[in-house]
């Protein structure tokens, strides 16, 4: 009996500790410690939609965005923080500013060194794109995000009304180069009597003609350097870009409607313009801002072939307080899966070039461009681009090479001497 008591006992002793052991083991675990990522962007860089489903997965980690307003702001507040030593966790980076902050690495984490190991995804996005988050000296400062990509949108309904051809293969083949996109201009104008005083008829052929020197350009594979602290500004591929950009303004086929402005989305809806030279993200554009006008537009091949304006990298900086954490968010942003649904629900053309076989790319078709294949026509000019080196000096050169276009817009100096006095600004500029 005394024998049953002691196992018994013995039993419940052994039961204790396996509910004890078995509690132990079966306790939630404690939960994630609160994480806030700080980005800074401008625009829609960061889609709210996908940060919201990040936060879904991600119970412990809340994103604040902060919208800088544009490149050009967030680029300056970056500058400042940096002297301050005070970022945020994540900064977006307009590929326009590339240039000057792959010349300062050192501000940023290196993607390439663990435990980030970013060249192990390289291969899944286009070479120029990566290229444009790569430091002077091979880091990896930053992930790219959509591809801008080039193409021409176009007014069907005012190309049918100048007897031009309507369809998007047709219009293509219209203007192989940019000379004959050009003489289609002057043609068109000529047709439907468009642009004979500008004071009072700002209806052309495209919305501004100097959109035609960024687009040049980025065909090339040489812009304003040639590498690391190799400032090559008057090159054959930026004399080239000046000088046809100059041929389309004395040409006058253009509006003199500055993008983005009132004007410029009244003009959409009105026919103001028949063609604007449009990056993916720009077609949202319209949707937005010119909704009555579906089926009107639909989009051709950019002269020359491929083309680009646009972009971004998400980087993060080396004061940044939530490394891994940036990093886990930053990599999963821009992972091929989510951009293939940034790209079905917002337009943004992939830079993952591993998307652009996928049928969910190479089969979409845009029902408010007539059904145009967006994906197959944006994929095709994307992978023609090759990388271009961008320096510090980028935007200040960017900026005199522009006003000299408007001194030639203004008729206040014929083309050679707006390019002379151009070149004469960037040599002092440089200099200083």
């Amino acid at each position: 009996m005394a024998h049953r008591t002691f196992v018994a006992k013995f039993a419940l002793l052994l039961t204790a500790l396996a509910l004890l052991v078995g509690g132990l083991v079966a306790a939630p675990a404690k939960a994630a410690a609160p994480v806030t990522i700080n980005i800074w962007t401008f625009g829609n860089v960061i889609e709210p939609k996908m940060k919201a489903r990040y936060e879904k997965m991600h119970p412990n980690v809340k994103i604040v965005t902060v919208n800088k307003g544009g490149p050009d702001q967030l680029a300056q507040a970056l500058i400042v923080a940096f002297q301050a030593h005070r970022t945020p966790d994540i900064a977006a980076i307009e590929t326009s500013w590339s240039g000057l902050f792959r010349d300062y690495p050192s501000n940023f984490v290196d993607l390439r060194k663990a435990p980030y190991n970013a060249n192990n995804i390289k291969k899944n996005y286009v070479g120029w794109r990566w290229a444009q988050g790569t430091g002077k000296g091979g880091e990896v400062i930053g992930l790219p995000t959509d591809v801008g990509g080039l193409e021409v949108a176009y007014r069907v309904d005012l190309f049918k009304k100048a007897g031009f051809p309507t369809q998007r293969d047709a219009v293509g083949r219209m203007w192989p180069t940019w000379d004959k996109f050009i003489e289609v201009g002057k043609t068109y104008n000529k047709k439907l009597k468009r642009c004979v005083d500008k004071k009072k008829d700002k209806s052309c052929f495209i919305d501004s003609s100097g959109t035609l020197f960024t687009a040049i350009l980025n065909q090339g594979t040489e812009k304003f350097y040639k590498g690391p602290g190799q400032v090559d500004y008057q090159n054959r591929q930026v004399r080239s870009a000046f000088n046809q950009t100059g041929k389309a303004l004395v040409a006058g086929i253009g509006s003199r409607i500055a993008p983005y402005t009132g004007d410029w989305y009244a003009g959409m809806n009105k026919g103001s313009f028949a063609t604007l030279l449009a990056p993916a993200w720009q077609l949202d554009y319209i949707k937005q801002y010119a909704p009555n006008t579906k089926g009107k537009w639909d989009v051709a091949k950019v002269p020359g072939g491929g083309g680009n304006i646009g972009g971004s990298q998400l980087t993060i900086p080396k004061a940044a307080v939530n490394k891994a954490e940036a990093w886990k968010f930053m990599s999963w942003y821009l992972a091929p899966a989510q951009q293939l649904t940034v790209f079905k629900e917002y337009g943004l053309f992939p830079s993952a070039k591993t998307l652009y076989s996928n049928p969910a790319v190479q089969n979409y078709k845009d029902p408010f461009f007539r059904n145009a294949p967006i994906g197959k026509i944006y994929a095709s000019g994307a992978l023609k681009l090759k990388p271009l080196y961008e320096g510090p000096k980028e935007r200040a050169i960017m900026s005199i090479y522009g006003q000299a276009l408007g001194r030639i817009e203004a008729k206040k100096q014929n083309t050679s001497q707006a390019w002379n006095q151009a070149v004469a600004d960037i040599k002092t500029a440089l200099n200083r």
